[in-house]
């Protein structure tokens, strides 16, 4: 249970670098293609969301199991396995063709990416840890540069390949190359290295209720972010091709603005973060990337009626400020709760999962209520408050009053 050399750090660095990419490839295709896969289950925006909600019942599941699991087998094997069901469950969503199939593949895929969350985020937390800097951006950002990848070559093949094929052929090409890269990760040793450094409060006993209560504030944050980005793989290309009607193909484009800077973004935050700390950043990427996201929306919903391109333009704009202003929210809450001390990394994370998935379960369910009630256009102004909302509380994340609580 010795601590890993700095020749071994270096390596998983760059393993974890390569399996977030392939993590990326893997989701990316789906989100861009879902506006094919609601087609073929003839459903509306509202049964459509609420059958994608199940996934967060997934993430839920998945995140009770997360601790046990990479204690039992370790991070490194755990992100192996759990990859095989992240790719099958992507697989599935290309061969439904009724309504009632999508909740059975979004809770499996749901399941399956908390648990490779889980791994991934906690093998990142220790690289970070023993680096000792801010390299958790650039972890997420690898998975941005895999999902813009993916994303590109969903829009370029969209019109000459059906949707099933089409990801049938990319989670199986993210599933080997992660299976390939993955095997330079931090062994289980560096795990349990973890546990030993981190048990100031025993996986027995409960948490106390200062760092219970700091949790529960990083939760709600990461929730309100997570709405925000995960709104744009839900309904982008949706809400581009019915709402704008933007032809199948162009109506990836808002989806690629949105990763395009969400890489700039994540290549460039650790820089910021090491400068001016975790909450000033979260604070402006909330305010600017909700903002933003927010009046594209209103002026795109006024110029869709009789000018679908400058609409079009318009909220790929947006797109990109909401992707530039999100990218530091998932590694700097993973990076708050994983530097939280006196309790093991994994615990840490798997309790903000467990609680911002359920609060996410409850956006989700909000955006397609909405949807049914008033229309998705309006719909998607509530992400945008969302993330608005996560830079307001994030004069709640200096671990420094959790530290002078103590």
């Amino acid at each position: 249970m010795t601590a890993p050399t700095a020749e071994r750090v270096d390596r998983a660095k760059w393993s974890l670098r390569a399996t977030f990419f392939f993590m990326g490839v893997a989701v990316a295709a789906t989100s861009a293609r879902f506006a094919e896969i609601k087609g073929h289950t003839h459903s509306s925006d509202a049964i459509f969301g609420y059958c994608i909600m199940v996934g967060n019942l997934g993430s839920i599941f998945g995140n009770f199991f997360g601790t046990q699991l990479s204690r039992k087998i370790g991070t490194r094997r755990t992100a192996q396995l759990i990859m095989c069901g992240v790719a099958g469950s992507q697989i599935a969503y290309g061969f439904v063709n009724r309504i009632w199939e999508i909740p059975l593949v979004a809770f499996a895929a749901g399941a399956s990416y908390s648990l490779m969350n889980i791994a991934c985020n906690s093998q990142g937390s220790m690289v970070q840890e023993s680096v000792g800097r801010s390299l958790m951006p650039s972890f997420h950002g690898s998975w941005s540069v895999g999902a813009c990848t993916a994303s590109f070559a969903a829009g370029a093949i969209a019109k000459y390949v059906p949707v099933e094929w089409h990801l049938l052929g990319n989670s199986l090409i993210a599933l080997f190359g992660c299976l390939v890269v993955s095997r330079a990760l931090l062994p289980i040793s560096v795990d349990r290295h973890d546990v030993a450094t981190n048990s100031d409060v025993p996986h027995n006993l409960a948490i106390p209720i200062e760092i219970k209560n700091f949790i529960w504030m990083v939760a709600i944050g990461s929730f309100l972010a997570t709405i925000a980005e995960v709104s744009v793989g839900d309904w982008s290309s949706i809400y581009l091709k019915e709402d704008l009607h933007i032809p199948i193909g162009i109506n990836t484009l808002g989806y690629t603005c949105f990763v395009l800077a969400q890489i700039l973004g994540r290549f460039s935050v650790g820089r910021w973060i090491d400068l001016y700390g975790i909450p000033r950043v979260i604070r402006v990427g909330g305010l600017l990337g909700g903002s933003g996201y927010l009046v594209g929306l209103i002026i795109a919903n006024i110029e869709r009626a009789n000018h679908r391109y400058t609409a079009l333009v318009i909220m790929c704009i947006a797109y990109a400020i909401l992707g530039f202003g999100v990218a530091p929210m998932p590694p700097s809450y993973v990076s708050v709760a994983g530097s939280i001390p006196g309790i093991p990394t994994a615990r840490a994370l798997t309790r903000l999962a467990i609680i911002a998935s359920t609060g996410f379960l409850v956006g989700r369910f909000t955006i397609s209520s909405l949807a049914g009630l008033f229309g998705l256009p309006t719909a998607l102004l509530f992400p945008a408050t969302a993330l608005i909302g996560s830079g307001i509380l994030a004069h709640y994340l200096d671990i420094r009053r959790l530290n002078s609580s103590n």
